[in-house]
C-alpha cells in the first residue's frame, strides 16, 4: 500500500466560484462571498463550501462537496445557485482536480429563521457535487 496525501480543495473550488461568479457579470453574480464558513458579518449574497467526505485510499480521491448558497431574493438564490453548478462543471484542471460530476439540486432549504441583511430574508439553496481529486506520493 502506497502512502498518497491528497491536497486540500475547498480553498481551490471556493476560488474557482470567485473567478466564475465575477466572470459571468449578471446582476446576481456581483457581490457575493465565497468561503468555506459563513462570515460575521453577513452579505445579500453567500455561498459556503463544504467538504462533505471521508478518508480515502488510492490516487483518485473522489471529494463529496456540499454547497449553501444564499441571496435575498428567491429567484436570485435559485439563479445564483444554479450559476454556481456550471461553473464548477469546468472546474477540472487536472492540478489537482480531475473531474466534477455527480451535481445533485439545487434545493431550497425551508428555514423558520432566516438570515437578514438590510431588513430582507434570505432565502437559502443547497446542491452537491463530486469532486476527483489527484492524489501524490508521501
Amino acid at each position: 500500500m502506497r502512502n498518497i496525501i491528497f491536497p486540500p480543495t475547498t480553498g481551490k473550488l471556493c476560488a474557482v466560484l470567485r473567478a466564475g461568479l465575477t466572470a459571468a457579470a449578471v446582476p446576481y453574480s456581483s457581490g457575493v462571498t465565497v468561503q468555506p464558513e459563513l462570515p460575521t458579518d453577513k452579505t445579500a449574497r453567500m455561498v459556503t463550501v463544504r467538504d462533505d467526505s471521508g478518508p480515502e485510499d488510492g490516487v483518485q480521491s473522489r471529494r463529496r462537496y456540499g454547497f449553501n448558497v444564499w441571496a435575498d431574493s428567491s429567484v436570485d438564490a435559485e439563479n445564483l445557485a444554479l450559476l454556481c453548478m456550471a461553473i464548477l462543471r469546468n472546474a477540472a484542471d487536472g492540478k489537482p482536480i480531475t473531474f466534477v460530476d455527480q451535481l445533485s439540486g439545487p434545493y431550497k432549504v425551508p428555514t423558520d429563521a432566516p438570515y437578514t441583511v438590510d431588513g430582507k430574508s434570505l432565502t437559502n439553496y443547497f446542491f452537491t457535487c463530486r469532486v476527483s481529486v489527484r492524489g501524490s506520493n508521501l
